[in-house]
């Protein structure tokens, strides 16, 4: 019997079996892992342009023009910057380390959008020189930030609004809700309007909201598009103003585990796109504005993999092996804190027959410290490797330190070949951050 460990539709589109093993391409994984060094993560190209042409296939169906903003938390770095501006597509940041590296990579200014509920002066500051194409204003302290600048031409806004809807996910990831740390109420998104409207310094252009992420429910985003689209329709009536940008955000959920729901991407951006079309046309007419979607883990989620040497294995005598991998918690969060479900297949035999369930466990002082809870595993040995799909998104950019760990390197695969993105860090890393005291203090 084949083993539900390899479900397809988890894996980088360049994934394939051959001769009994793991293939990204034309490379063993196995060997792979064992010449790159371990934990490794890679990123299959064709896998990311597979899902920006899913979404830009996906709003077609807008009537208006569409945009594709990636959400940069999810993860960045310079090379990815590079890859994305080279593809036309734009930034959400929501820092000043997040702004500089979209800028070193090369992102144009005008392509950048300034999130974040509590924005500083100075990051307000530094998103204006950058001349960013929107800052998407959270709260009515951030807007009288604004106000008290001094700006040389007017500073174009969004306004985030808070839809006050619980989104189908876990507590942390729920964004739009009453009691969430984001976004404008109704009744404060009127006052901010007005505000924005009486001062000659500031131009409204934009609306946005953002429930939450890994949704798989549908109708809770359809019906935040729709109190964006009130909000609009409320602004032209009273102001006259017509709205350039609407936003509802990303949150599209991806499969992680064969228990997920299996989703096609680009039927769900069409059917989005068809509803916000028809709410639209039924408010305000045939005037669309643009449409800006910000995917991050649907965009980026399937085409990265991660690959872990083995070490110690114990054997429980329920039949339960704890098999112990040189990465975890501080590469990979998201089980810990979300409770999050992966599956993992041995790369030199993805195939096997499994002879019983495994719980992959990583080296860091904490019982916390696990990538997957149980996973039908053949026999394992140590300095085997262990491919885990779906490890492009909120892992990387989550990582850590904790004991001493050096975060991965990482490499982007072509159809051709193995290039770069990130080194492996090196012990020097650790303390460069530090200054040693000059002498011994006295008490």
């Amino acid at each position: 019997m084949v083993p539900t460990t390899f479900p397809r539709h988890l894996w980088p589109l360049s994934t394939h079996l051959f001769q009994r093993r793991l293939w990204l391409g034309r490379y063993d994984l196995f060997e792979l892992g064992q010449r790159l060094g371990t934990p490794v993560y890679v990123y299959d190209l064709p896998t990311l342009d597979h899902m920006i042409s899913a979404y830009r296939h996906g709003l077609q169906f807008w009537p208006g023009q569409g945009l594709i903003t990636f959400a940069s938390k999810a993860w960045l770095s310079l090379p990815l910057v590079q890859l994305l501006t080279w593809r036309g597509l734009g930034l959400d940041v929501v820092s000043e380390g997040e702004l500089e590296i979209a800028r070193l990579g090369g992102m144009d200014g005008e392509k950048i959008h300034l999130h974040g509920n509590n924005k500083s002066l100075a990051l307000l500051t530094k998103a204006i020189a950058v001349g960013v194409g929107a800052i998407v204003v959270d709260n009515l302290q951030e807007l009288a930030l604004l106000e008290r600048l001094s700006l040389t031409k007017p500073q174009r806004l969004w306004l985030r609004l808070n839809p006050d809807l619980m989104a189908a996910t876990h507590a942390y990831r729920q964004t739009g809700h009453y009691g969430s740390k984001f976004g404008l109420t109704w009744e404060e998104a009127q006052e901010a309007v007005q505000r924005i409207v009486a001062n000659e310094h500031l131009m409204l252009t934009g609306l946005h909201t953002h429930i939450g992420s890994q949704l798989f429910e549908f109708e809770p985003i359809l019906k935040a598009f729709e109190r964006l689209i009130d909000l609009a329709a409320w602004i032209q009536r009273r102001f006259g103003l017509s709205i350039r940008y609407i936003s509802p955000g990303g949150g599209l959920g991806v499969a992680y585990h064969p228990q997920d729901p299996k989703r096609e991407l680009f039927p769900l951006v069409r059917d989005l796109c068809v509803f916000a079309a028809r709410s639209w046309r039924q408010r305000l007419g045939e005037s669309f504005p643009i449409l800006v979607l910000e995917p991050g883990r649907s965009l980026i989620a399937r085409a990265g993999m991660a690959l872990y040497s083995v070490g110690n294995i114990r054997y429980l005598s329920n039949g339960e092996r704890i098999i112990a991998v040189d990465g975890g918690l501080s590469d990979n969060s998201r089980p810990a804190l979300y409770g999050a479900k992966y599956t993992t297949v041995l790369a030199r035999d993805p195939l096997g027959e499994p002879v019983g369930p495994a719980r992959i466990v990583g080296p860091l002082c904490e019982s916390g410290d696990f990538l997957i809870k149980s996973v039908m595993l053949p026999e394992v040995q140590p300095g085997d490797v262990l491919a885990i799909p779906v490890s492009g998104a909120y892992q990387l950019s989550m990582a850590s330190n904790y004991n001493g760990m050096l975060r991965p390197s990482v490499f982007l695969h072509t159809r051709a070949t193995l290039i770069p993105m990130q080194r492996r860090e090196q012990f020097e890393d650790l303390w460069r951050r530090d200054v040693l005291l000059p002498e011994k203090p006295m008490v």
